[in-house]
């Protein structure tokens, strides 16, 4: 069966401008790249409308929606200066340098393509989804950070519940920063089992996700931090899967897998 590959050419204005670490030229490199390398009989490339402002309000206060949507809108026009307020709702790294994007409408695209990643694997249309640009785990209901809007993985996790009424979610980030925003949402969803594999956060940002922090109350065992060494290999990672995450899933026995990718664990920086 093929893999679908959610993406559209407007994910390139995910852009936070010249002089910014996060442009959006990423995401056309990634499936350049992937076209190169992969045969086509095994994907299927879909694109996806953007989520309404109802669909945001249920993983954003909308207050928090408005000021994003009037804010980087100004940005691409190069009007943001005039705006007040701009710490209430982000962290600085969110705020666009030079000729950014349309960062807001990008930010929604990728919201509408976790929600269809859910319809295509509920429905037995495919096996596997992959959001292109999917993955913005430091956001959180009313604050962005670290270049992450809106929260496409607490999205796909209230969608999932929502519509399809699942019990057990596994969500597994894997990206080498915690996923300090995921695990905000997920710390009062009794139908989540979360695990994130990230660097000791100790030596990283956001300093968040030590192993002591197991989740709380009825939740208390349901999170799993698994803190790594800076520069952990192959090797690091196939003795935490075999050890712990794989045991732990199969106990969990979960009816959908969501998994945060990220690209930063990978070795060859920039080699895309």
């Amino acid at each position: 069966m093929k893999t679908a590959i959610l993406y559209r050419d407007e994910l390139e204005e995910y852009d936070f401008g010249v002089g910014h670490p996060f442009r959006g030229d990423r995401y056309g490199n990634f499936i350049k790249f992937m076209k190169k390398h992969l045969d086509e009989k095994y994907y299927d490339i879909i694109a996806v409308e953007p989520v309404t402002t109802e669909e945001l309000l249920k993983i954003c206060d909308r207050d928090y929606i408005a000021f994003n949507r009037d804010f980087y809108q100004a940005a691409s026009a190069g009007w943001s200066s005039y705006f007040e307020g701009f710490k209430n709702y982000q962290s600085q790294d969110n705020k666009p340098m030079l000729n950014p994007g349309r960062i807001e409408e990008a930010a929604r695209i990728i919201v509408g393509q976790a929600g269809a990643a859910c319809d295509y694997v509920q429905s037995g249309q495919y096996n596997k989804a992959v959001s292109i640009g999917g993955g913005m785990h430091h956001a959180r209901k009313r604050f962005g950070e670290g270049f992450c809007i809106y929260n496409d993985v607490a999205y796909a996790v209230e969608y999932l519940t929502e519509k399809y009424q699942l019990e057990r979610i596994l969500v597994l980030d894997t990206d080498a920063h915690a996923g300090n925003g995921t695990a905000e949402y997920m710390l009062t969803n009794p139908k989540v089992l979360f695990i994130d594999i990230h660097q000791d956060p100790r030596t990283i940002y956001p300093g968040t996700g030590f192993a002591s922090d197991i989740g709380t109350g009825a939740r208390a065992g349901y999170t799993f931090n698994i803190p790594m060494p800076p520069f952990a290999g192959d090797s690091s990672y196939e003795a935490v899967f075999n050890e712990i995450i794989l045991p732990v899933t199969f106990e969990y026995k979960p009816e959908i897998i969501i998994r945060n990718g990220g690209f930063d664990p990978y070795f060859k920086e920039g080699s895309i």
